[in-house]
């Protein structure tokens, strides 16, 4: 029963890099088992959680500095999509 449980909150997450001339191209994908995109009701909430996460993770990864469009998805349905200008701040 613990098993379908943890995988109720399993989300991706994917990160798309905006280039010149505004194409979006997949960069990472991160795959989590978390509900805090169900804590509270509403978009708002939606989209500071996932600026929360996109924070956390593009940190851990050390990725450069840039424009993205990150997008939530479970089981395939869009949670939510925020757009982020990233700037890694150095030590």
């Amino acid at each position: 029963m613990r098993n379908v449980l943890v995988m109720d909150h399993f989300h991706r997450i994917e990160y798309r890099r905006r280039k010149p001339g505004g194409a979006l191209d997949l960069e990472l994908v991160e795959e989590v088992v978390d509900h805090g995109w169900y804590i509270k009701k509403g978009e708002e909430w939606r989209r500071r959680y996932t600026l929360e996460c996109a924070y956390d993770f593009l940190a851990r990864t050390e990725t450069k500095a840039g424009t993205f469009a990150i997008s939530v998805w479970r089981d395939g349905d869009r949670v939510c999509t925020v757009g982020m200008e990233w700037n890694p701040t150095k030590g």
